[in-house]
């Protein structure tokens, strides 16, 4: 009898050591690696630091590497794939935005008799010498005077200028359906026209800088029915502002492209609208009870909270419905070439975001191993006390080791 129970005993070890070596090779290739990777992502922790990790292989969905992978961490700018995707989505990569100039109906040469009234829908990109150029048209067109105001209708978006859980002394983009790249920064968030005003002040002087004398003054207020369209100016595609968003990390355009989108969905680009198509379609891809909190487009809210799980599989999400490496994923930075990538794992193909607040540092991305798999990956880590850039280096060093084995 004790003898027989031995040898169940024995029997049921083996399988336990079995479960155990099939689960590490799940988990990693081979035994050795998941030890070395497991030793070097535990014992280089930077001090003080809250650390997650994940790596999958994008074609197949293999897990490569597993660390706190739904564990809730600051995801700072990772939050930036989060907005920009849903965009993407919503909006689609050809979508442009549009600032169109009003004027009166009849004659407006020599004199616009009534206002001039400029409408637009949040173009992140809009600048000063935009507007320069395309307000040549009123000198063509015999434009000397204009016996109105300039009028800056910015209906289409709420008045809500900051995002939640901004810290009130970070240089904040202020958001507004106009704003000019120019000084997307240096607004009072109380002021709900500052933007706006700001926006036609410099339209004022770009055409006293043509000669041309306005009587009125700079107000925000509304198109009429009885205007009719002067000029039409078009954003370049909406794949280009995502580019700038993500690759040089660009608070301005990430919020400025989620408004965007509660204002296709819902009719008004608000805070609410637009948290609300980001966050019911992440809840589509990951469950109506998977934990996160996204809480504005940028990353700049301390109150966002993600996975390094949820993170990667977002950009596998985009990998392989939206053009490989070539569609958003080509969006990302590119490793040693560009952005805030341009300095870092220049050997390496690989596309990337990175995420950065006060004791927050994070990266994620898809590369290209030295075997050539598509691997997406996140590493978050947050709270440490050490300098910024020991982060990074702990990031880059697990980065160059999965690539160099996998």
């Amino acid at each position: 009898m004790f003898k027989a129970y031995i040898n169940l005993l024995n029997e049921e070890i083996k399988n336990l050591c079995l479960f155990l070596l099939l689960s590490s090779f799940l988990l990693f290739p081979s035994f050795g690696l998941s030890q070395d990777i497991y030793s070097l992502m535990t014992s280089k922790v930077p001090q003080g630091g809250f650390v997650g990790v994940y790596f999958v292989d994008a074609d197949n969905g293999n897990t490569l590497v597993r660390y706190n992978e739904h564990n809730l961490f600051v995801p700072a700018s990772l939050t930036k794939l989060f907005s920009t995707l849903v965009a993407w989505e919503v909006l689609g990569p050809e979508f442009r935005y549009t600032t169109t100039v009003y004027v009166p109906r009849g004659n407006i040469s020599p004199r616009i008799r009534g206002d001039i009234v400029i409408k637009g829908n949040g173009d992140p990109s809009m600048s000063v010498e935009t507007l320069r150029g395309n307000f040549k048209k009123f000198i063509v067109e015999g434009v000397k005077e204009i016996d109105g105001d300039i009028v800056i209708d910015n209906s289409f978006f709420s008045n809500e200028r900051w995002g939640i859980g901004w810290e009130w002394d970070y240089k904040n983009p202020s958001i507004d359906a106009l704003v000019l790249r120019e000084n997307p920064n240096t607004f009072n968030p109380y002021d709900i026209n500052a933007v706006a005003l700001n926006f036609g002040l410099n339209v004022r002087k770009i055409l006293n800088d043509y000669g041309i004398k306005v009587y009125g003054t700079v107000k925000v207020g509304k198109l009429r029915n009885d205007y009719r369209e002067f000029i039409v100016i078009k954003s370049a595609p909406l794949k280009n502002l995502i580019s700038i968003a993500n690759k040089y990390s660009s608070n301005s355009y990430a919020e400025q492209i989620l408004r965007t989108v509660g204002l296709r969905v819902y009719g008004l680009g608000s805070i609410y609208n637009s948290l609300k198509v980001m966050n019911d379609f992440y809840k589509k891809l990951f469950g109506e009870y998977y934990p996160f909190k996204l809480n504005d487009g940028s990353g700049l809210s301390t109150y966002n909270l993600t996975t390094p799980y949820m993170v990667a599989q977002t950009l596998v999400y985009a990998y392989k419905n939206h053009g490989g490496l070539y569609g958003f994923i080509s969006t990302l930075a590119r490793s040693g070439t560009e952005g805030t990538m341009e300095r870092r794992l220049g050997d390496i193909t690989l596309y990337a975001k990175t995420g950065t607040l006060q004791k927050v540092s994070n990266i994620a991305g898809v590369m290209v191993t030295k075997t050539g798999r598509k691997v997406a990956f996140a590493i978050m880590v947050n709270n440490f006390i050490v300098p910024t850039y020991v982060a990074m280096q702990y990031q880059d060093e697990i980065i160059r080791f999965v690539w160099n084995n996998y």
